[in-house]
């Protein structure tokens, strides 16, 4: 067979996805003319789908030595290096295969979708409409633009454009759960949230449709719809243990504890072999010598070693969480530590922290944060003072505050908002160093827009969000007059804190001891920095063991600091009726408590490379 015979028949096996057959006809190709562009091009593309992208980038780069010009080439190299996580070098090739053909939609979505990546929203958003443009009926391009959206606060636009992408399509409604699920999964709530309607929609008999809705409107704050579905979730006799795991967990953000573990303990009865809802009750009250039998029973199915990993991981943070509550601190502390192990395999497999990498994040913010940059561009952002931000490291305490703030009925809540670690590349000009003032207000507009629609009959809406300390810079010259309270906690408290519970989030400096102290320490760092850098009243910091100590002082300190009139509900945050969907749903409908102030002494042989965080260390 001559060499146009080879390249059309690989072409013909490529097309009908025969990619062993199209790989061998290539390389008889190749063993001919080594340099033949076809044969290189189709055998790339096939390594780039389904073979090693290593070689697929060595055959792509080939293709490009003979032709410069060579979209599919470019076009292919984007995907490769996407998947092998270099974004600057598929945005790079994504951009060259635009310029070769400005019109195709696959190109521009691909360009999009690595903007996405790195949070360069304006232009992904328009790299995105471009894409729908031309392909307007493309549900995954259609799912971008609605992520991206979703990501600039603008909920709405979001949501108008799932509906669009759904009203194209035929899904029945196993398929939209399934596919709301993954959104969930890609930080695409808004989009997960109509999908699921459209699931309710065709399916109005669905428990795991009104429960799956439920839970994305309660992460939404949206608690009374959230409610009315779970009531007609209740009123049917379901036999599915999920159905109960998720409705436990639903009604324990509402706060109703007791309703929430008759759920968790329905859904065992129904599975006993599970990890999520033993953890589920021991996560919703204290143990206790009643619950001796419960604890056994799931140190036994521990012992099975059959589970699998996530549910493992939930049993072995329930087994812990128990042994801790009945005193035995090294079961617990081994059960923690298996809980751990087997996270950090789920969520990083052989991925090691990169701490120096994470240290000099921090360092770029401090350089380009200056004490004399913040003053220079003081007064550029928005004149709003609505935003409340508490801020510090995570399980410092920031739910706590929140919940005390929100009691007052001029403030709502808005729970962890990834807002401005989303989109403070609005508001600067990385390459110049400078302020982008029109990028800095047009975000705080759509920010404001945000907290209106969370909580619109609000004066003040507080964020939570704890990792927001690393960005204060950019959120205190895009709201001048927002207050900033900065919760700190006892060093070694919150490091094991981290390390004993289980983190929805890809947090990756979790689950490691030695990776947690080493965040921790640039916490400290830039904290530091911006106690330079920002105006002091600007700012409030609050010790959590002051607060759960002498509550009243240090709660009308913080109302004061808010500019609110005092009102005696803030110091009942436990009766507080708003969703928490943290994990500190248990302890938050507690009134204040002082049994969580130095914890670690109870695991002090067992603190590892904490003690490193002790005052003599």
């Amino acid at each position: 067979m001559d060499i146009d015979n080879l390249i059309r028949a690989a072409s013909t096996a490529h097309a009908s996805n025969q990619f062993g057959e199209a790989s061998r006809l290539c390389s008889q190709v190749l063993a001919i003319e080594p340099y033949n562009v076809q044969a290189l091009m189709i055998a790339g593309v096939i390594e780039a789908k389904v073979g090693d992208p290593l070689k697929a980038i060595r055959l792509l780069d080939e293709v490009q030595g003979i032709e410069p010009d060579s979209f599919h080439a470019a076009f292919w190299q984007s995907h490769v290096y996407k998947k092998l996580g270099k974004i600057p070098e598929a945005i790079h090739s994504a951009r060259r295969a635009v310029e070769l053909n400005p019109q195709d939609a696959q190109a521009l979505a691909q360009l999009g979708i690595c903007l996405l990546e790195v949070r360069l929203l304006p232009e992904s958003e328009e790299r995105l409409r471009q894409a729908t443009f031309r392909a307007p009926q493309v549900i995954p391009i259609l799912y971008s633009l609605s992520q991206c959206l979703h990501l600039q606060g603008r909920r709405d636009e979001a949501s108008d454009v799932i509906r669009r992408a759904l009203s194209g399509s035929q899904h029945n409604a196993d398929s939209l759960l399934k596919l709301a699920q993954f959104l969930l999964s890609q930080n695409n709530p808004t989009a997960a949230q109509e999908v699921a309607r459209r699931a309710l929609q065709l399916q109005p008999s669905s428990d795991v449709a009104k429960l799956l809705l439920a839970r994305l409107l309660l992460e939404d704050s949206q608690s009374a719809e959230a409610e009315d579905l779970l009531k007609q979730a209740m009123a049917r006799q379901s036999k599915d243990h999920q159905v109960y795991g998720m409705m436990g967990t639903a009604i324990q953000a509402l706060g109703r504890i007791d309703e929430a573990i008759r759920c968790f303990q329905q859904s065992i009865a129904l599975e006993p072999n599970q990890g999520y809802a033993y953890f589920a009750i021991a996560n919703s009250k204290k143990m206790g010598e009643e619950d001796r039998g419960l604890v056994e029973q799931m140190q036994k199915l521990a012992s099975k070693s059959n589970l699998p990993p996530k549910q493992a991981s939930f049993l072995q943070y329930g087994i812990a969480k128990s042994l801790e509550d009945l005193s035995d601190f090294a079961g617990s502390i081994a059960a923690y530590d298996e809980a751990n192990r087997i996270e950090y395999e789920l969520k990083f497999k052989d991925g090691v922290f990169d701490d120096e990498a994470y240290s000099d994040r921090f360092d770029r913010t401090i350089r380009q944060f200056s004490t004399s940059f913040v003053k220079r561009n003081a007064g550029a952002g928005s004149a709003s003072s609505m935003p409340i931000f508490v801020v510090g490291m995570m399980r410092s305490g920031t739910t706590l505050i929140e919940q005390v703030l929100s009691s007052h009925p001029e403030v709502g809540a808005a729970g962890e908002q990834t807002f401005w670690g989303d989109n403070w590349r609005s508001g600067l000009n990385e390459m110049k160093g400078e302020l982008n003032v029109d990028g800095l207000n047009e975000a705080a507009n759509r920010y404001v827009a945000l907290l209106q629609s969370i909580a619109p009959s609000k004066s003040h809406v507080v964020d939570k969000m704890p990792i927001n300390y690393a960005g204060l810079g950019i959120i205190h010259l895009a709201f001048p007059n927002a207050k900033i309270i900065h919760v700190m906690r006892d060093p070694v408290d919150t490091c094991f804190s981290i390390y004993a519970t289980p983190n929805r989030a890809l947090t990756e400096f979790a689950h490691n001891r030695r990776n947690i102290v080493s965040a921790y320490g640039e916490y400290l760092k830039i904290m530091k920095h911006w106690r330079k850098a920002l105006p002091p009243e600007s700012m409030l910091e609050i010790q959590y063991e002051n607060l759960v100590s002498n509550s009243e002082p240090e709660t009308r300190k913080l109302v004061e600091f808010c500019g609110l009139e005092w009102n005696d509900a803030c110091l009942r945050p436990h009766e507080n009726k708003r969703a928490v969907i943290t994990p500190s749903v248990w302890q938050v409908r507690q009134p204040f408590y002082k049994s969580s102030i130095q914890r670690w002494r109870k695991f002090e042989a067992y603190l590892g490379e904490f003690k490193d965080l002790l005052p003599d260390a």
